[in-house]
């Protein structure tokens, strides 16, 4: 079987350097290319299962990359943007990145992603709940497609990228604006219950995203990533 390979693009040599060593560790083929020109010489999009764009590395660029690598169906993109930016998280969601996340950040969790990623994300299913994160769709089994805001996206796509996909109040209010405090667990709880409403309203009564061990949430059904178009 063809190793998995990854690309990631990051002007900080001594970081690269060491999600590289991770990537390695992991039985992962691991590419670093400093910026932008280098990663459209390479054609790594014709090489990559996964490419990791850095923000701050990429700049304005960062979006304009994240949209042109979602048109490739075979390709996942991981963004990492500063914890100070949230916006800026949601808009890569939004330009087409499977996943941001904040930086700094732990390179086993960079691997934990890609790994859930390549597993997961391939996968066409005619049952079962689907999200889009490209398009903003949550999709349940009877094929009714649920619009959802760029917070929504963001929330369901962490959730399904988690284990048990369930996540503490405080780790989503970091993926989704980079600080995890008392006003962001208000917002976070004006979301939910405006998520749920959006699900009973197209789904019925069944509870599908629930609230278990006071401060986590879980999204009940197994839900997969929608391939890419």
């Amino acid at each position: 079987m063809k190793p998995l390979c990854v690309s990631f693009v990051e002007q900080n040599s001594t970081l690269a350097e060491q999600v590289l060593a991770h990537l390695t560790t992991a039985g992962i083929q691991g590419h670093h290319y400093l910026g932008a020109d280098e990663l459209a010489a390479q054609n790594a999009h014709q090489i990559s299962d996964v490419v990791v764009l850095d923000a701050l590395t990429l700049g304005e660029q960062s979006l304009t990359y994240a949209a042109q690598l979602a048109k490739h169906p075979e390709i996942r993109v991981v963004m990492i943007a500063p914890a100070t930016e949230p916006q800026e998280r949601i808009a890569a969601i939004t330009a087409g990145a499977d996943v941001c996340i904040s930086k700094p950040f732990n390179p086993s969790e960079l691997i934990a992603i890609i790994e859930r990623l390549a597993a997961r994300l391939p996968r066409t299913l005619e049952t079962g709940w689907t999200i889009d994160p490209v398009r903003a769709l949550l999709t349940g089994p009877a094929n009714n497609a649920i619009g959802l805001t760029a917070m929504e996206t963001v929330l369901l796509t962490q959730l399904a990228l988690a284990p048990e996909q369930a996540l503490r109040s405080d780790a989503l209010e970091m993926a989704i604006w980079g600080l995890s405090d008392f006003y962001n667990n208000k917002r976070l709880q004006v979301c939910v219950s405006r998520l749920r409403k959006k699900l009973t309203h197209r789904h019925g009564p069944e509870e599908l995203l629930a609230t278990c061990w006071r401060s986590t949430y879980q999204f009940v059904p197994r839900m997969h990533f929608a391939p890419k178009r």
